[in-house]
């Protein structure tokens, strides 16, 4: 007999091909439109511990000058830098001149506590082909140090979780999104 009806889903909507390619700034750029992501409503997040994973494989490009990359994860409309930041990653060395690596992202986000002022706890890891970050900085943990409880989150209102990435060079780095897995775990 089980305790509770728990599950595992795979939410949609799916894509059908890679995701627009995302050309990075010094601030966080969505890595995927707000249509690309499940819709969750306004009562996703109505009870403490219901949680999302999320998977993102996909592509990277670096120019002469790419700095130090970083993900930031938000809780917003998911447009560029807009909501709360659940988390965030070190800001680590991108190596130059790469073409076209790969890269995943596993994140999971949680419920701590609902409502109009709702808490959201984030936390993950990604990995990039050691020709663009260094086998000796990955995982890319998120967040780097010690995680802690998001601040206040409408988890009454119909927003989304938004995976960001920054970068803090001056030349064009891209990012493209192949895959995209939103599972509902509970």
């Amino acid at each position: 007999m089980a305790d509770d009806i728990f599950y595992v889903d795979d939410r949609m909507p799916h894509i059908g091909a890679d995701l627009g390619n995302i050309t990075l700034a010094t601030t966080a750029k969505a890595l995927y439109p707000a249509a690309a992501f499940p819709v969750l409503g306004g009562q996703y997040f109505s009870r403490i511990g219901k949680k999302l994973h999320i998977r993102l494989f996909g592509k990277i490009t670096t120019g002469a000058t790419p700095g130090n990359g970083s993900f930031d994860i938000y809780y917003g409309t998911g447009a560029d830098a807009n909501g709360v930041v659940l988390q965030s990653s070190a800001a680590l060395a991108l190596s130059i001149n790469q073409t076209t690596v790969s890269w995943y992202l596993d994140v999971f986000v949680s419920c701590r506590s609902t409502g109009a002022t709702g808490t959201l706890f984030c936390d993950g890891k990604a990995h990039f082909n050691v020709g663009v970050l260094a086998s000796t900085l990955q995982p890319m943990m998120i967040p780097a140090a010690t995680a802690v409880v998001s601040g206040s989150c409408d988890l009454t209102a119909a927003l989304i979780v938004s995976v960001q990435f920054k970068r803090s060079g001056s030349t064009g780095e891209i990012m493209t999104v192949q895959d995209m897995e939103v599972l509902a775990l509970n």
